[in-house]
């Protein structure tokens, strides 16, 4: 009787969820089919950071409440380059509707049309004070780990806050082929490390402060790395769970992927059009639900102790996620459990390290920034030198 009722609840659950979730969804996709043309005079403020297109600069604004896609070249785009998400600028163009509806992986960013005959004016307003704070601390950290070579820097800054826009093209392929390219994507490694990196401050203070303490750093960091879905899965699931604990009570691993997801799809669904959540959802899920059963079975055929965890973990993560790559990308990366053993332990060395690293080298400059830094410059060549290696493996 206990059973059917839990299962009877949990169906009426879901069956609600689904409800909400396609009128939410409906209401989404119709908002999005009205977006406002023709031509349009005043502030505009950036949504992410310019983006380099081939010979162009993409960049998002948002006018008037809906988002517009532009792409500049020559003078404007050397003018827009290095802006950042939240500032502003007067502006005047011609906004425009996307030929043939609008783009999924635009979708999935609120792109609604595009902007030309772009004329942007002199000055740019640098945002609110969070917007101001957390820009700082992107200029900081890239700051600080600009001291290495220009393309061991660009993969230390996207694998501690996943911008990887400075990457070559060639890095970007061999992290793909190795199918290691999940490291320079915000997930929960990240945020288990950023969490790590405040815990001497946050475990010394009162519950309350406590709870309010960790929201506040998952939302600095949330904002800092530009709300990328997967980055906003794995801040929704530890602020779930950050709120059970100062409740007092606890809750499952997979609960708290569950309640977190519903609750982000709700509020934003055009995020279950996103491949970046699928797969950090199926990632996480992997490693709550096939995780522990890899682990078991590794420990029960004798595999050496050391690499029992990081073995379960690249296992059930790759077979979760087996069934998105195949379909979504039509391939799989052949060795990317090894490339996965090998890379990620150190990737979450640098993860650990290079935030609070490379925001003191930023302050600081210099040759003490070269010293901090020179640790991470070894754990980064590590990791590209196995994505290289085993990106060349036959396949």
């Amino acid at each position: 009787m206990g059973r059917s009722y839990v299962t009877a609840v949990s169906a009426v659950c879901v069956a609600l969820f689904l409800c909400v979730f396609a009128f939410r969804a409906n209401a989404e996709w119709n908002h999005i089919d009205d977006v406002p043309v023709g031509r349009y005079t005043g502030i505009a403020t950036l949504v992410g950071d310019p983006e380099a297109r081939g010979a162009g600069v993409a960049v998002v604004f948002r006018v008037q409440g809906w988002r517009y896609e532009a792409t500049f070249y020559g003078a404007d785009a050397w003018r827009v380059r290095n802006r950042m998400q939240g500032e502003s600028v007067l502006m005047s163009a011609t906004r425009e509707r996307w030929e043939g509806g609008v783009p999924r992986y635009k979708l999935v960013r609120h792109v609604a049309g595009r902007l030309v005959d772009v004329d942007l004016g002199g000055d740019w307003t640098q945002g609110s004070a969070l917007t101001r704070a957390t820009n700082r601390l992107r200029r900081l950290i890239a700051h600080g780990a600009s001291v290495l070579p220009p393309a061991e820097a660009s993969l230390l800054v996207g694998l501690v806050i996943g911008d990887d826009r400075g990457q070559p093209r060639a890095m970007r392929t061999a992290f793909r082929d190795a199918g290691l390219s999940h490291l320079t994507a915000v997930s929960g490694q990240n945020i288990v490390f950023v969490l790590a990196v405040f815990a001497p401050a946050i475990t010394r203070m009162k519950p309350r402060a406590r709870l309010v303490g960790t929201l506040a750093v998952l939302a600095t960091f949330t904002l800092m790395t530009r709300a990328e879905p997967s980055v906003l899965r794995a801040a929704g699931m530890a602020a779930v769970s950050a709120v059970v604990f100062a409740t007092g009570g606890k809750v499952a691993a997979g609960r708290a992927l569950l309640a977190s997801s519903a609750l982000l799809v709700l509020a934003d669904p055009f995020l279950a059009w996103s491949v970046g959540f699928w797969l950090s959802f199926t990632a996480t899920g992997g490693l709550v639900v096939v995780g522990p059963r890899c682990d078991s079975w590794l420990r029960r055929s004798r595999c050496p102790g050391f690499v029992v965890a990081p073995l379960a973990a690249s296992v059930a993560a790759q077979l979760a996620t087996l069934p998105i790559l195949i379909f979504v990308f039509g391939r799989i990366a052949v060795w990317g459990l090894v490339a996965n053993l090998l890379a990620v332990p150190v990737a979450g060395a640098v993860m650990l390290a290079g935030l609070p690293l490379c925001l003191v080298a930023g302050l600081m400059g210099g040759p003490i920034a070269t010293l901090l830094t020179s640790p991470l410059l070894l754990g980064v060549r590590w990791v590209w030198w196995v994505a290289e290696i085993v990106a060349r493996l036959p396949s």
